[in-house]
């Protein structure tokens, strides 16, 4: 029962994790998309670009370490060197390397996919969590609680009603697991190898 507990907590945390990520990615991708398309066209746009991979780079990061919590070790990236002598070498070697591009592509994919799985995830645990202790709080609640055609206005049925959050709790389980792994191994597809 510990380890199914532990794992679930993991779960949840990576999916919470995920959740917060994605806003920060959507954040990024979006600014550096912008400020690299607006200033790339002129000289002082190289250093943008630049400056727009590494923020990317240390946005993917996150995500890179987060994987932790369902692999158990975090994912690394594979980058080609980045070196060179000039600015416009430079950039064009950024550029050219394909983990930049899946990076890019990852940032995209995790705020929309990340943030849908953080919002379900977050309230699935805390519908299951609000359910289990009803009977606490449905007085609060002018007119009482309603789920579904059910109006929880006693306590009888706040203790009665509180029983569903059993099943709701195995459902929360099977759904965080299955969209946690989900999501980790599309992170390991775009962002690169689990390190061993």
């Amino acid at each position: 029962m510990l380890p199914a507990f532990d794992r679930t907590a993991r779960d949840a945390a990576y999916l919470t994790c995920t959740l917060l990520t994605s806003i920060v990615a959507f954040v990024v991708w979006v600014t550096a998309l912008t400020l690299s398309l607006t200033f790339g066209i002129l000289i002082v746009g190289l250093p943008v670009i630049l400056g727009s991979v590494g923020v990317m780079r240390w946005t993917a990061e996150l995500d890179r370490q987060n994987a932790q919590l369902v692999f158990g070790r975090p994912v690394r990236g594979h980058y080609r060197s980045h070196r060179a002598p000039g600015l416009f070498t430079r950039v064009f070697r950024t550029l050219a390397d394909p983990q930049v591009w899946r990076d890019f592509a990852w940032l995209i994919t995790h705020s929309v996919v990340g943030f849908a799985f953080g919002v379900i995830a977050v309230s699935l645990v805390l519908s299951t969590l609000s359910l289990a202790v009803l009977p606490a709080w449905y007085w609060a609640i002018p007119g009482g609680y309603d789920i579904g055609i059910i109006n929880v206005d006693h306590l009888f049925e706040a203790f009665a009603t509180s029983l569903l959050a059993v099943p709701l709790a195995f459902i929360t389980v099977w759904v965080l697991r299955g969209m946690a792994k989900f999501h980790a191994s599309l992170a390991v597809e775009l962002l690169g190898r689990r390190r061993y």
